[in-house]
């Protein structure tokens, strides 16, 4: 497969929210109490806003004239410590790769793209959220080198 993959454009809201979707849809169906796949992932306006922003970009994997892949990333600002000096960690917001498309090496293109992202931007590391149910995803990330960095644990307060 010939894939491009390239900062997304205003007209590929549509499918690149369709993408976003299908992970939102696999994560509310895992944690319905947390997640709801009715709900749109990025507005239009939210859209628009990311692609004009500097810290922030969509990067997309395009084969032919589809999008079969999408990562949204973050530059955060990281203040100066006395253990460390000023630094911009790179945040991988949303990542997926369309259905269909995914064992085909789209995401690992798409993570080396991203990755190249945040070198450009100054980053000194990326890092991502994976939620503990999501063991394809984690195995993914393992693959290409991530390690984990903390545990995200959680109790109801409710009766």
């Amino acid at each position: 497969m010939d894939i491009i993959y390239r900062t997304a454009k205003l007209d590929d809201y549509t499918e690149v929210n369709k993408i976003l979707g299908e992970s939102l849809e696999l994560h509310a169906n895992a944690l319905p109490s947390m997640f709801d796949n009715q709900m749109t992932v990025l507005s239009p306006e939210q859209y628009q806003a990311t692609l004009y922003y500097a810290t922030i970009d969509i990067l997309v994997a395009q084969y032919r004239n589809q999008i079969i892949g999408a990562s949204v990333v973050e530059l955060k600002y990281n203040p100066p410590t006395t253990l460390a000096p000023l630094s911009y960690t790179a945040y991988i917001q949303y990542f997926g790769v369309k259905k269909g498309f995914q064992n085909y090496g789209v995401g690992k293109g798409l993570f080396s793209a991203t990755k190249q992202w945040a070198v450009q931007k100054g980053a000194n590391d990326l890092q991502l959220t994976v939620w503990a149910f999501n063991e394809k995803a984690r195995a993914f990330y393992e693959s290409l080198g991530l390690e984990n960095l903390s545990y995200l644990m959680t109790t109801s307060l409710q009766p």
